[in-house]
């Protein structure tokens, strides 16, 4: 038992477990042997192992506590945190204090979406061992989770004052500070962490966006391909080779989307520059956006991404659409940012011109909300009834581009809105709206890449730390020149933007009207 618990300490779990395994040959109701077993097999990745040892061992000895909180470890980490939380709580009923047990507990909280009993598990816990880099780590992610980032902040750097060779606390740290906007701190953050792990890929991605959204293209697109080492947005993987973007007349290119709708619109005008390059150009998209983007010069023919990779006799290159900026060597001042690229279908257009009554009012359409399962949609929607303001101003016509639940908020909103969002099938029908309108005003979403590529004015109302894409600190975009960009002062609040967007609106409706007389 003494060389197998010397073992697992000296981080040997295969020679641990074999220690172990003797000591119960010769006594098999050994609960510590049982319970060390389980935490050796855990070691090597063997869960379903580990947690019957670990049961064992609590038959046993039912108020052995260690081995409860470690059952409740391995429990989460084979994917069940509800049952770890039963576990855990069961160990603290027995040992309050137990800090093992708080920490687990708090980890499973945190992944069962309770934040506030995640944190404060963890803050008992770091209450008992304040010095414990890990509870402070952890603490900070449940903090960042609530949006709390300047508490946060302060037990990632406790962390790293404990242990300075800490990268996750490092990675963690720069992260919060990216999301206030302090890039330049998050910059020298990461570069701490990779000094640490140079391998760490989210903090290469993380550098990565923080050199784009300070406008450092060159050097962001140095580090975005570290993305595939850890996302799948992506669901298939090809043993072609990736194109380089050197010429490839004769050839075959297979580009397709990777991430969010809004990154298909803003990267789409690349694909005429692939063309440029020869060969053919194969473009598989997620379903629902070929309507919008037929009119896209450049694209030989057209796939419709499904659960099954495209065969790849049919390709001899590929290439992730999200690349292309960098392949093409993009900076501020090289951004192809003609404008339209993108063509509403006239069939549509003519289908939904019904709809839309001519008037001599300014017609406008909202979008108010993006897509509720991205994890910075609350950061980056609104309430619709915050735009009240903008149907004060007389002059103005209103009509609802909202897809999703969140279009049903105009139902209880009681505003002068013209529904259209809800009938909408896809993006085309989006566009063919749009280009019927003489004013776009959305959040930052796919609604607001559209209109941009679109070649409309667009007004896009943006968090106060937004999407890389949008930069920081000015009201125009250099992706789309059509836009014009309004931003909060202080997180979360949206009352000063939509009251300069109310003042601006009023101008531009003065002009419109003078325009038309």
């Amino acid at each position: 038992f003494n060389l197998g618990s010397a073992q697992l300490s000296l981080g040997n779990p295969v020679a641990a477990q074999a220690a172990f395994a003797r000591a119960l040959a010769l006594r098999p109701n050994f609960p510590e042997a049982l319970n060390n077993l389980g935490c050796a097999l855990e070691a090597q990745d063997q869960l379903v192992a580990a947690q019957a040892r670990l049961e064992q061992a609590l038959e046993c000895a039912p108020s052995f506590t260690d081995a409860r909180a470690n059952l409740g470890r391995v429990l989460l980490r084979a994917g069940s945190p509800e049952a770890a939380k039963g576990q855990l709580a069961l160990a603290l009923s027995m040992t309050p204090n137990h800090v093992s047990s708080l920490h687990y507990l708090g980890l499973s909280e945190k992944a069962l979406g309770n934040y506030a009993a995640a944190e404060a598990a963890l803050s008992q816990a770091v209450s008992l061992q304040p010095r414990a880099p890990e509870l402070r780590n952890n603490l900070g992610n449940v903090l960042v989770a609530q949006g709390k980032y300047a508490a946060a902040m302060t037990h990632y750097a406790v962390a790293l004052e404990a242990e300075p060779h800490h990268p996750a606390a490092a990675l963690n740290l720069a992260n919060a500070l990216s999301r206030q906007g302090f890039v330049d701190e998050a910059i020298a953050r990461y570069d701490q962490a990779l000094a640490l792990k140079p391998d760490l890929a989210e903090a290469q991605w993380g550098r990565a966006l923080a050199y784009l959204q300070k406008g450092d293209l060159a050097r962001g697109w140095e580090g975005y391909e570290w993305r595939f080492l850890f996302q799948q947005a992506y669901p298939h993987r090809y043993a072609k080779p990736y194109w380089n973007g050197e010429p490839f007349a004769g050839k075959r290119l297979l580009i397709y989307d990777e991430i969010g709708y809004g990154d298909v619109f803003q990267f789409a005008r690349y694909l005429p520059l692939v063309k440029a390059r020869g060969g053919t150009v194969l473009f598989e998209v997620k379903p629902g956006l070929q309507p919008a983007l037929r009119g896209l010069s450049g694209v030989d023919q057209w796939l419709e991404r499904s659960p099954l990779p495209v065969d790849e006799s049919r390709f001899d290159l590929h290439l992730p659409l999200e690349s292309l900026p960098g392949v093409f060597g993009t900076t501020l001042d090289t951004i192809p940012s003609d404008v339209p690229y993108l063509f509403a279908d006239e069939a549509l257009r003519s289908e939904w011109r019904a709809r839309i009554a001519p008037s001599s009012d300014l017609k406008i359409g909202l979008v108010w909300a993006g897509n509720p399962d991205s994890a910075y949609d609350q950061a980056r929607s609104c309430a619709l009834r915050d735009l009240a303001p903008l149907f004060e101003i007389p002059g103005c016509r209103f009509y609802s581009l909202q897809v999703g639940k969140a279009a049903s908020d105009m139902h209880a909103a009681a505003l002068p809105l013209i529904a259209l969002g809800e009938d909408f099938r896809d993006f085309g029908d989006t566009a063919a709206v749009m280009s019927q309108l003489d004013l776009i005003i959305s959040v930052e979403t796919a609604a607001a890449h559209l209109a941009g590529a679109l070649g409309k004015p667009t007004w896009v109302l943006l968090a106060k730390v937004p999407a890389w894409r949008w930069l920081l600190d000015r009201a125009d975009s250099p992706w789309y020149p059509t836009l014009r960009l309004f931003r909060q002062t202080q997180a979360g609040d949206w009352s000063t933007v939509i009251a300069a967007l109310a003042q601006a609106l009023g101008q531009y409706v003065k002009v419109h009207h003078r325009s038309h007389q």
